[in-house]
């Protein structure tokens, strides 16, 4: 059997780009779990934390096929800060953008690599939604994604020389 229960009422193809999508969000939440496990590091984790709730919040109104309400909200941020400050690095960090390298610490090559998947399910969100109501669901992902870019700047060494200028 090659299909599967989009909901309650409707069953798809499991290549359907909303199964794809779930399976995505999954394997993100999982491997933001897994640095949490690895790390002794408690404000680390409790930063992942707050970027596990919004994925759980995804989750749970896309299999619910409802919109995102709300605003999002990461370390007292909201969407327009976070945009801002992703895309004016030197004003808010006094550093240019990234550009990842070995060098740059664990914590950050891992938040790094959670941003790239991130970007990755925005992709697929584009493929599975395409009406207003869930458009949100795209919009939270690129914030998101602005959001773990940022995250990358506070656990960076001081003197990181990979800079983008």
């Amino acid at each position: 059997m090659t299909d599967t229960c989009l909901n309650a009422c409707k069953r798809v193809s499991k290549t359907h780009a909303r199964i794809e999508l779930r399976g995505r969000l999954d394997s993100l939440n999982a491997q933001i779990i897994l640095f949490q496990v690895n790390s002794s590091n408690e404000i680390y984790i409790n930063d992942l934390e707050e970027v596990r709730k919004i994925i759980t919040r995804l989750q749970n109104y896309e299999a619910g096929e409802k919109i995102f309400e709300g605003v999002l909200i990461l370390w007292n941020m909201d969407e327009d800060e976070l945009h801002e400050r992703s895309h004016d690095t030197k004003k808010f960090y006094g550093k240019g953008h990234l550009l990842p390298t070995c060098s740059m610490g664990r914590e950050a090559a891992e938040i790094n690599f959670l941003r790239t998947l991130v970007r990755e399910i925005e992709l697929c969100a584009c493929r599975a939604f395409n009406d207003d109501d869930t458009l949100k669901i795209i919009h939270i992902l690129n914030r998101l994604s602005s959001a773990l870019y940022i995250l990358e700047y506070k656990y960076i060494p001081e003197d990181y020389k990979y800079i983008w200028k």
